[in-house]
């Protein structure tokens, strides 16, 4: 139980502190108010990006509904050809997680019972009630049922935006739901994880912590190990700052984590149109991750990195030759170490991170039809 994290903290900042901070901002105004006037200056550049207005769930909620009622979105989003059913679930601290359930819409009942299970795991600052929504709509026709739940400040979840405490906690969460749709609505139902980047980490541990649950795994451009480890002085100090796995202070809560060169989305998606509904959807993080979060990514993926030997479950693991975000080659390790006798690998050409929605439509055809296939043969 020590890697349980049962509370989730909140940032704050005490009152002494706003009473320092108080102090020093009077004697720098009487000191030399035009130094006063460059710092309030450089804070009103500042303090839009570390603070947004979606950073709360209930706020994120709001605008995601304000959002829905746009005329232009994608005809598909509206589900018309299955069943959908949204809800709320709550966790064991209190906290309301979106969920949803697509299921086969057809006339009778023997076309409505799913052939299988399929439990989604999103990445880092992900939305599967959008873009994911649409283009998973392909299991549900193929006969499968998708089961889909927003972390801890993802999507239309509590949370401060894109704010993981815990690792550990999340699994938990995710576990929870999992279990409790499958033994009420699915029972007899064989039941498959699929993890698409840092969800392919959450899909990874999962399934190695409840082996005997589910009955396979299907990992799309994973994050499940180090490219490039740094020096362990170097970690060692990164994680004197950050603290302990599970603790938020009101530095640990600032996005300003290094992370790769670039724009996550502009280096994940090829279809520009694609894109383009990815940046204005209101549920978007388009900020450094915030330095708590990237102590438990770095920490969960040092974990996985040092277990892939063990692993012997059934999986798919789909990978981007394009690919910017995860590398390739980390999934032909996967591949070769684990120990499975049920292992399957997917290589696509000129194709990048976002394999499921942020591709041209052929491409994303030929991923589904591959994962499609590989979960029918296994029901």
């Amino acid at each position: 139980m020590d890697d349980l994290c049962i509370e989730t903290p909140r940032p704050r900042v005490g009152s002494g502190k706003i009473v320092v901070f108080g102090l020093l901002l009077t004697g720098l105004a009487c000191a030399s108010p035009l130094l006063l006037l460059v710092l309030t200056a450089v804070l009103a550049v500042i303090i839009p990006v570390l603070y947004r207005e979606n950073d709360d769930g209930e706020n994120r909620r709001k605008l995601y509904h304000e959002f829905l009622q746009r005329k232009d979105l994608p005809e598909r989003l509206r589900c018309k050809d299955v069943n959908l059913n949204e809800s709320f679930w709550t966790n064991d601290r209190g906290m309301l997680l979106l969920t949803s359930i697509m299921t086969p819409k057809g006339r009778t009942r023997a076309q409505n019972e799913p052939k299988g299970v399929i439990l989604f795991c999103h990445g880092y600052q992900d939305n599967p009630s959008f873009l994911k929504r649409i283009e998973y709509q392909r299991f549900v026709k193929a006969g499968f049922a998708v089961v889909m739940i927003e972390y801890e400040g993802h999507g239309r979840s509590d949370g401060p935006n894109v704010l993981i405490p815990c690792f550990d906690t999340l699994l938990n969460d995710v576990h929870a739901y999992f279990k409790h749709i499958v033994e009420t609505e699915f029972p007899t139902k064989k039941k498959f994880l699929m993890g698409e980047s840092m969800g392919g980490a959450v899909a990874y541990s999962l399934i190695q912590k409840h082996r005997d649950f589910y009955d396979g795994v299907i990992l799309v451009a994973p994050m499940v190990k180090i490219q490039i480890v740094p020096p362990d002085w170097i970690t060692n100090i990164f994680y004197r700052i950050v603290g302990k796995s599970g603790t938020v202070d009101s530095f640990t809560f600032l996005p300003i984590a290094p992370s790769k060169g670039g724009d996550i989305a502009s280096l994940s998606f090829k279809d520009e149109k694609k894109l383009r509904w990815a940046k204005v959807c209101p549920t978007k993080h388009d900020r450094k991750p915030r330095l708590a979060t990237a102590r438990e990514l770095l920490d969960a993926t040092r974990k996985i990195s040092a277990t892939l030997s063990d692993f012997d479950a059934p999986f798919l693991v789909q990978h981007g030759l394009e690919d910017y975000v995860t590398c390739p080659e980390i999934s032909e390790a996967l591949y070769r170490e684990s120990q499975s006798k049920d292992k399957t690998l997917k290589l696509y050409e000129g194709m990048r991170h976002n394999l499921t929605a942020g591709e041209l439509d052929e491409n994303i055809d030929t991923v589904f039809k591959d994962a499609i296939e590989w979960a029918l043969e296994r029901c």
